[in-house]
C-alpha cells in the first residue's frame, strides 16, 4: 500500500495496494512536519535494500535510548504518546484532551467532536501523525509439578523480552520525517459504516437505498457521522504497521530461540500498541461506559452481562479510516523493497546476539541500547577486568551448559 508516484516523495502517495476485489481505497497523504517543504520530508534511503544490509553498526544505527525523546513530551497538555509532534498555541491536541487512554487504545469525549465534521477530521488528521508503537515480544515458558497436595501442573516463564520497533518507523526521527498516510475503507471492505455489524458499502452487497459513488474520504466520513442522530455513536481511526514481513522474522527468531538448545514452549508476538483511536459521542452513557471504576463494579457484579448486549446494539460505528505507517515500499525492480530505516534482516542480524543473551540469562522486561552495547563490548572484549570478567564468565559458561544439555523443558 502508499507506492509513492516518484522517487523523490514516497510519503505523498495518493494510492495504495488493491484490495482482494481490485478497487483501492481513498488515500490522503500526510507529513509530520508541515514546517518543510514535502519534498524534504523523505529523503531516499536508496542504499536499504533487502539484499544489501549493511555488516557494520556505528552508534548512529542503534535504536535510541528513550531520554533522546524528550523534546517530543514537553508540552503536557498533550495525549501520552513520547513522538509526538510538538503542539503549537491553539492546537487541537491543546483544547481536546483525552478522556482515557490505555496501553492500546485512547479515547475522546468532546461535543465539538460531534457537531464539527471540520473540526473532527482535523483531530484526526492530527492523531494519525503519533506513530504507532510496534514491538517483538518473545516468551519461553515450561510446565512443572507443583509441590501441593492436588499435584496440579503450574506454568514457568523462563524468560519474557520485549524490543521495540518504533524507531524503524522514522528514517530521522529527530525531525519527524516517515511514510504514513490515512486512509479510508474502499466500498468492497466490510466495515462498520455507521453501523452495528460490519458491511459493504450500498450498491457493493451492502444494504442501503441509494448505491455509494465513488469512495468517501476522511472529510465525508466525518461529516455523516456528524450529521447522524444515534444516541450513542463511535468514530474510529486504526494505526497500522505495514512492509515487514513478520511471518519471516518469526520463523528467524524461533530458530535463534531453538539454537539455544531450548526445549520449552515459544510464544513469538509483535503487538502494535497506541494503535486506536476512538472518539464517542459525548453523553452520559458514553462517560460512565468509559469511567474505569463504573467499569469494575459492573464487572464484579455481572451487570455487565445484562449492560454489555445493550451498548454493543446500541452503539453506532464508524470504522472507515487508518493510518498507515510504512516501514518500506516496493521498489520498480519485482521483488525488491526501499525501507525507511533498515531491512528485516539487518534488524535480525542487529539484535540476535543480544536476544540470545537476555534468553539464556532469563530475563524479563525491555531490551534497549544499553543491551545492545553490552553485547556489542562483549564480543569486542572490551570492558573491566576483575570480577566483571568473573562474573561475565560464568554466565557464558552456564549458557555454554544450557545450549549443550538443553533448557526450558517441561518438568512433568
Amino acid at each position: 500500500m502508499g507506492k509513492p508516484p516518484d522517487a523523490s516523495s514516497p510519503s505523498l502517495s495518493s494510492s495504495s495496494t488493491p484490495s482482494h476485489l481490485t478497487e483501492p481505497p481513498a488515500s490522503i497523504g500526510l507529513s509530520l512536519s508541515s514546517s518543510n517543504p514535502p519534498s524534504h520530508h523523505h529523503p531516499l534511503p536508496s542504499h536499504r535494500y533487502f539484499d544489501e544490509d549493511q555488516t557494520e553498526l556505528t552508534n548512529d544505527d542503534l535504536p535510541p535510548l528513550y531520554s533522546d525523546h524528550e523534546e517530543f513530551n514537553a508540552d503536557y497538555s498533550a495525549p501520552f504518546d513520547p513522538l509526538l509532534p510538538a503542539a503549537s498555541r491553539g492546537d487541537v491536541f491543546e483544547t481536546v484532551p483525552s478522556f482515557r487512554h490505555d496501553e492500546t487504545s485512547t479515547y475522546f469525549l468532546d461535543p465539538r467532536l460531534d457537531r464539527d465534521p471540520d473540526f473532527l477530521a482535523d483531530h484526526i488528521h492530527k492523531l494519525s501523525q503519533v506513530p504507532p508503537r510496534p514491538f517483538v515480544k518473545i516468551v519461553g515458558s515450561h510446565t512443572e509439578k507443583s509441590g501441593d497436595k492436588n499435584r496440579n501442573n503450574k506454568s514457568v516463564t523462563d524468560f519474557d523480552i520485549e524490543i521495540e520497533l518504533t524507531h524503524l518507523l522514522y528514517s530521522d526521527i529527530r525531525s519527524a520525517q516517515a511514510w504514513h498516510s490515512i486512509h479510508t475503507a474502499s466500498n468492497f471492505e466490510k466495515v462498520r459504516r455507521g453501523t452495528v455489524f460490519t458491511t459493504r458499502a450500498p450498491g457493493f452487497g451492502g444494504s442501503g437505498a441509494t448505491p455509494e459513488e465513488g469512495t468517501p474520504e476522511l472529510r465525508e466520513w466525518c461529516r455523516r457521522y456528524c450529521a447522524s442522530g444515534a444516541s450513542m455513536k463511535c468514530f474510529t481511526m486504526e494505526r497500522r504497521v505495514e512492509g515487514y514481513d513478520w511471518d519471516m522474522l518469526r520463523r528467524r527468531l524461533e530458530g535463534l530461540v531453538r539454537a539455544t538448545n531450548y526445549r520449552g514452549h515459544v510464544r513469538i508476538e509483535f503487538p502494535v500498541r497506541h494503535s486506536v483511536v476512538h472518539v464517542y459521542n459525548d453523553c452520559r452513557v458514553n462517560r460512565w461506559r468509559l469511567t474505569p471504576w463504573i467499569a469494575t463494579v459492573f464487572t464484579l457484579t455481572l451487570l455487565f452481562v445484562f449492560t454489555w448486549p445493550f451498548l454493543y446494539l446500541s452503539t453506532k460505528r464508524w470504522e472507515t479510516v487508518t493510518a498507515e505507517w510504512r516501514l518500506s515500499e516496493a521498489t520498480a525492480v519485482p521483488g525488491r523493497k526501499r525501507y525507511v530505516t533498515m531491512s528485516e534482516e539487518s534488524w535480525y542480524g542487529m539484535w540476535a546476539g543480544t536476544i540470545q543473551t537476555a534468553m539464556l540469562e532469563r530475563r524479563r522486561g525491555l531490551l534497549d541500547q544499553g543491551d545492545l552495547e553490552r553485547t556489542r563490548r562483549g564480543h569486542s572484549g572490551e570492558g573491566s577486568g576483575g570480577q566483571v570478567d568473573a562474573v561475565r564468565a560464568g554466565v557464558e559458561a552456564m549458557g555454554v551448559v544450557n545450549r549443550s544439555f538443553g533448557w526450558g523443558g517441561n518438568g512433568c
